[in-house]
């Protein structure tokens, strides 16, 4: 129950054991297709990019594609991973502005827009912070940006499968996420999905990225030269590929709007009994997210070592909360309502409180 990876369902765990397939000829193209099809259907953008490699992967390859070094860039400062926005950004020679956010608030749309009004090429923020569980307001994020003629990058990796998270239903112009927590399938595989304004960038640069095999244009021209027989310039991990839709067939078999809403209240659940045992929320109400719910605990470092004894291995903080909260992820076969009693019940016994019984 970590923030990630997911514990895998039987039957995406399935896949894994067969025989790996060629990533060539009309079959595979047709299997490719279907999940790059569902894929889109699950973020609402037409036909996102599958890459081999990491969420962090697809944020390099989304800010080498949607900027040009020197460009100026407001970045949210969310947690570890707006932080690590902001050095990626860096790593990719942009002039980074930081706009400070409280822990445990969301990013004050008003505090945004004013860096955003002094001139920037682009807004990058995080859906869902790992490090916090606090989730932001990225439909005002992506509005200020539009209004100023910046472009909107959302960071999706801990929001994807968990929240309402559709590229053109919310203005993002760049969405960018990976297949190991809300999509429930193996990591692996990274995951770039653009919007008009991302596409219209893409088309616009005066220069190329910096990397061949992380070029969008490259995809693209594969996409079109090689559609029958390779659609990708890569090899691509066919059994993630093949996991990735089982799972994204799981959950639209389900119904998206269903299973979203069962994570909110798997949260709420979560949340409840934590703070029945004196575990105050991390996120500020209203800004709780469905997928990592996080906790202050006075001895964070205890509660993760008996729970593991028990067999469920939780997360612990990152900075800017280190040593300071435990972190539940809601992700995979293990996101229960049983698992959730369990785990607070054990929490309740490393604290030496009770939760009331549900």
């Amino acid at each position: 129950m970590m923030a990630g990876p997911a514990e895998l369902h039987d039957h995406t765990l399935a896949t894994l054991g067969e025989q790996v397939s060629s990533c060539v000829g009309a079959a595979w193209v047709e299997q490719h297709n279907q999940t790059v099809e569902l894929l889109g259907q699950l973020l609402g953008a037409d036909r996102p990019y599958l890459i081999p490699g990491s969420g962090t992967t697809a944020i390099d390859c989304a800010i080498d594609n949607m900027f040009e070094p020197g460009q100026k860039v407001a970045v949210a400062s969310t947690g570890f991973f707006g932080s690590r926005l902001a050095e990626i950004a860096a790593a990719r020679r942009l002039q980074v502005v930081e706009v400070p956010v409280e822990v445990g608030a969301p990013l004050d749309p008003q505090a945004l827009a004013r860096v955003v009004a002094a001139g920037v090429d682009g807004v990058l923020a995080v859906h869902v912070e790992t490090s916090t569980g606090v989730r932001h307001p990225v439909e005002d994020i992506a509005a200020i940006a539009r209004a100023h003629g910046a472009l909107c990058l959302i960071d999706g990796i801990a929001s994807v499968g968990g929240e309402r998270a559709r590229v053109d239903e919310l203005g993002i112009d760049c969405l960018v996420t990976s297949t190991q927590k809300g999509l429930e399938a193996p990591p692996g595989l990274a995951i770039v999905a653009l919007g008009p304004g991302g596409r219209d960038r893409l088309r616009a640069r005066a220069t190329r990225p910096a990397s061949w095999c992380l070029d969008l244009q490259v995809w693209d021209r594969y996409r079109e030269d090689w559609a029958a027989f390779h659609p990708h310039p890569v090899t691509m991990p066919t059994n993630l590929v093949l996991a990735l839709r089982s799972s994204l067939e799981h959950i639209f078999a389900v119904g998206l709007d269903v299973w979203i809403d069962r994570r909110a209240a798997l949260a709420r659940r979560c949340r409840e009994g934590l703070a029945q045992l004196g575990l105050a929320s991390v996120p500020r109400p209203g800004a709780e997210a469905n997928l990592i719910v996080a906790a202050y605990a006075a001895d964070a470092a205890a509660i993760l070592r008996h729970l593991l004894e028990c067999g469920i291995q939780l997360s612990g903080g990152l900075p800017p909360l280190a040593g300071r909260v435990i972190r539940v992820g809601l992700m995979g076969r293990t996101a229960t309502d049983e698992m959730v009693d369990r785990a607070v019940a054990l929490v309740g016994a490393a604290t030496g409180a009770a939760a009331a019984p549900r």
